[in-house]
C-alpha cells in the first residue's frame, strides 16, 4: 500500500505522537490525577483516523463520505481533548489543528481551505478565552499563522504532485506518437519497396514468363528443355517476389499490444495495468491508432484521478469486423460522479473514426466498451 504523500503523513503521525507523549508526561505531574484512560482513547482515534485518511484506505478515503465523516470525527477528537484537559498546561494541543487543517485542500479548493482553518483558530482560542477569561488573540494570530502554513505548504505539494502525473501523462503520450511516426516512416518506406517490386519487377517477371512460355512453343530437342527450365525458374521468381511483397505489406502496420504497452510502462505504482490484447490485431489505418492511443490514455487518466483504482484491465477482441476494446477498473466512482470533457472527448474521437463508446457501471467502477471498424491489412 502506498502513501498519498509520504513525507507529509510521516511528519504528521511524528508530531502527533510527540504531542501525545508530552501530554502524558504532563498529566502525571498533575494533582488531581488526570483522565487519562479518555485522553489517550480519544489520542489514538485522532491518530488512527489521520493515518487512515493520509492512507487513502478505501472506503474511507477524503473523497468519500465516510471519509469526511473521520475527518470531522479527528477534529471532534480534538475539541473533547481542549474541554477535557486544563488549557493553561496543554496550550501546545492547537498543533493537532495544524495537523487536521493539511488534510483540508485534498477535498477543497486552497480558498475553501483557508477559510476553514481560520474558524478553527477562532473557534479553538475563543474556548480557550472563555475558560480561562483571559484574552487569546496574540496566541490565535501566531497558531492561526501556523494553521494557514500547513495549508499553503499542503497545497502546494499537491499542485507540485498534479504537475508531475500531468508531466508523466504528456511523456507517455510523446512516446506513443513517437512510436506512431516511427511505425508510419516504417510503413511508408515497406510499402514503397513492396509497391516497386509489385509494379515493375512483378511486371517484368510476368512478361518474362510469357514469353519463355511462348519460346518453349516455338523451339523443341535440347533448346526446349532449357527454355522450359528457364520458365519454371522465372515463374519461381515471381512468386517468391509476391510472397516477399505481402510479407512487406503484412508487417508494414503497426500492434495494437505494443502501442499500448508504450503507453503503461511509465504509470505509477499504484495502478498495476493487464493486457489481454491478441497480437495479431494491427492498427492499419495511424490516424484511427492516434485517436486509439489518445481514448486510451484518457481512461487510464481517469482511472487515476477518480476511481482510485489499484488495477486496470484492457481487453481487445475482433468480431465481425469491429475492433472491440473493452476498459474497467476496480476502482469507485463517487455517488455524484457524471461524465465529463474526458468522456465527451472520447465520444468525439470514437465518432471521427465510425465507432461508439458505451458506459456502464459494475460495483461503482466504471467500465468503458469502444467499438470501431476494424480495417483489415491490405496484402494484395
Amino acid at each position: 500500500m502506498n502513501l498519498k504523500y509520504p513525507l507529509a503523513t510521516f511528519a504528521g503521525i511524528m508530531t502527533w505522537a510527540l504531542v501525545f507523549a508530552i501530554t502524558l508526561h504532563i498529566m502525571q505531574l498533575l494533582t488531581p490525577p488526570q483522565p487519562w484512560l479518555l485522553v489517550s482513547a480519544l489520542f489514538m482515534l485522532y491518530g488512527i483516523a489521520f493515518i487512515v485518511l493520509t492512507l487513502e484506505v478505501e472506503p474511507a478515503a477524503l473523497h468519500n463520505r465516510a471519509g469526511k465523516l473521520l475527518l470531522l470525527l479527528q477534529l471532534l477528537s480534538a475539541f473533547a481533548l481542549l474541554l477535557l484537559l486544563p488549557s493553561k498546561y496543554f496550550d501546545y494541543l492547537a498543533i493537532l489543528t495544524i495537523i487536521w487543517v493539511s488534510l483540508l485542500p485534498s477535498i477543497m479548493s486552497n480558498r475553501s481551505a483557508v477559510l476553514v482553518a481560520i474558524a478553527v483558530v477562532a473557534v479553538w482560542f475563543s474556548l480557550i478565552a472563555e475558560l480561562e477569561q483571559r484574552p487569546m488573540w496574540i496566541s490565535a494570530l501566531l497558531y492561526g499563522c501556523f494553521h494557514l502554513f500547513a495549508v499553503m505548504v499542503q497545497s502546494a505539494t499537491q499542485a507540485e504532485q498534479k504537475a508531475k502525473e500531468a508531466l508523466a501523462n504528456k511523456h507517455q503520450q510523446l512516446l506513443a506518437t513517437q512510436q506512431l511516426l516511427q511505425a508510419a516512416s516504417r510503413q511508408g518506406e515497406r510499402t514503397r519497396i513492396a509497391r516497386n517490386l509489385h509494379d515493375l519487377v512483378g511486371h517484368h517477371l510476368t512478361a518474362l514468363t510469357i514469353q519463355l512460355q511462348v519460346a518453349g512453343h516455338l523451339t523443341d530437342g535440347e533448346a526446349k528443355v532449357q527454355v522450359d527450365k528457364c520458365h519454371q525458374l522465372a515463374k519461381l521468381l515471381l512468386a517468391d517476389v509476391r510472397e516477399a511483397v505481402s510479407t512487406m505489406r503484412q508487417y508494414a502496420d503497426v500492434s495494437l499490444f505494443d502501442a499500448i504497452s508504450s503507453l503503461t510502462r511509465l504509470l505509477p505504482e499504484q495502478l498495476e495495468v493487464k493486457l489481454q490484447i491478441p497480437a495479431d490485431i494491427m492498427l492499419n489505418d495511424l490516424q484511427q491508432a492516434q485517436h486509439l492511443l489518445c481514448i486510451v490514455q484518457e481512461a487510464i487518466s481517469n482511472s487515476l484521478k477518480h476511481s482510485g483504482a489499484t488495477e486496470l484491465s484492457i481487453n481487445a477482441s475482433v468480431k465481425q469486423g469491429q475492433l472491440q476494446l473493452h476498459i474497467n477498473d476496480n476502482g469507485k466512482l463517487a455517488a455524484n460522479w457524471q461524465p465529463g470533457n474526458g468522456i465527451k472527448g472520447m465520444q468525439e474521437r470514437l465518432a471521427e473514426c465510425g465507432g461508439s463508446l458505451q458506459l456502464d457501471k459494475a460495483q461503482q467502477a466504471m467500465q468503458l466498451m469502444l467499438t470501431l471498424p476494424y480495417m483489415e491489412s491490405d496484402n494484395a
